[in-house]
């Protein structure tokens, strides 16, 4: 059973044992799910400063967190903002969550795991200095499988917008963030250039960056390639790097020039809550699909690696 709020006679909220209702984790206490929220004075609101992390599970078991939560707290190190729990409280935390979570799941289905940290209050709006701390949770979700069938089908197509990757020297891309106004209107963007289309961006430079929520790779002469800078920090890319190097398929982290699409024989993308995701075209350059053969010996690959089939998965699923 899974904790929820239920009233009793004297209007006392008590935290008691029941179905419906998930747990979240926020600033060391677990709390039902429609209790987390982040005060309209954070710093994560108004400036839309918050680091956030993403793992999930396979057949419910937590998949590479401690890679997540290390990103995580170096980010938070990195600029600066305060952390008051330590690696092994979130994890442990988090577990704790993912646990109670995933009892009322399907044996199919799998969760999303978040971590944020905000950059505490804006001192402007609060005047209390007592309440500067930053907002830290921890809340599951039910992965939704039946948005990625599309892509497993069809494949994704990518469109290169007027919008350009946020500078390494403006913008700390490298670090996953909420701060992510760009990439929405870069998305809405590619979907009105091409229907049904995301968005790819390019740096200043005219060099392909990644997406607004995967990883992308280029093949080239049986070789995978990604972009070398203007990225977020990829767990999934490094976990596909690995993956490259032990069944002996060359990676490399490169420059990607907008003019060498035409080259690419496939290409594909990489993201945490579905795995690998085929793409069928960038811009007006078609490529085979949905699934070239790199893309399908790498799933096979990463299928034995979570001994979850993700395309499976995500086709199965209502």
């Amino acid at each position: 059973m899974i904790r929820g709020w239920v009233e009793r006679p004297l209007r006392q909220k008590v935290f008691v044992m029941t179905d419906q209702h998930p747990l979240a984790w926020q600033n060391g206490q677990q709390i039902p799910y429609s209790e987390a929220a982040v005060p309209v004075w954070d710093l994560g609101v108004v400036a839309g400063a918050t680091i956030s992390e993403m793992a999930r599970t396979y057949r419910h078991q937590p998949f590479c967190m401690q890679s997540h939560l290390a990103r995580l707290i170096t980010s938070c190190r990195e600029l600066g903002f305060p952390l008051p729990y330590s690696e092994s409280e979130l994890a442990e935390a988090a577990s704790a969550i993912v646990e109670a979570n995933t009892r009322s799941l399907d044996e199919k289905e799998d969760l999303g795991i978040v971590w944020f940290v905000t950059a505490g209050t804006n001192p402007t709006y609060v005047a209390d200095d007592t309440l500067l701390d930053p907002t830290v949770c921890i809340h599951t979700f039910k992965l939704p499988f039946h948005r990625w069938q599309d892509a497993i089908l069809n494949g994704v197509q990518l469109t290169i917008p007027a919008q350009q990757q946020l500078p390494d020297a403006s913008f700390p891309v490298q670090h996953k963030t909420r701060n992510r106004l760009h990439w929405w209107l870069a998305d809405r963007a590619a979907a009105e250039i091409r229907q049904g289309s995301r968005a790819l961006l390019v740096d200043g430079t005219g060099h392909i960056t990644e997406t607004s929520t995967a990883c992308f790779y280029a093949v080239v002469d049986e070789t995978v390639l990604t972009a070398r800078n203007g990225t977020l920090r990829s767990t999934t890319r490094d976990i596909l790097q690995d993956l490259c190097t032990r069944i002996g398929i060359p990676f490399r982290m490169m420059e990607l020039p907008v003019d060498r699409i035409d080259n690419y024989q496939e290409a594909f993308l990489s993201s945490t809550p579905c795995g690998l995701l085929p793409v069928v075209s960038i811009n007006h350059h078609n490529l085979p699909g949905p699934a070239g053969p790199m893309i399908r010996r790498l799933q096979s690959e990463w299928t034995q690696m979570t001994n979850v089939d993700t395309f499976r998965q995500i086709l199965q699923s209502e």
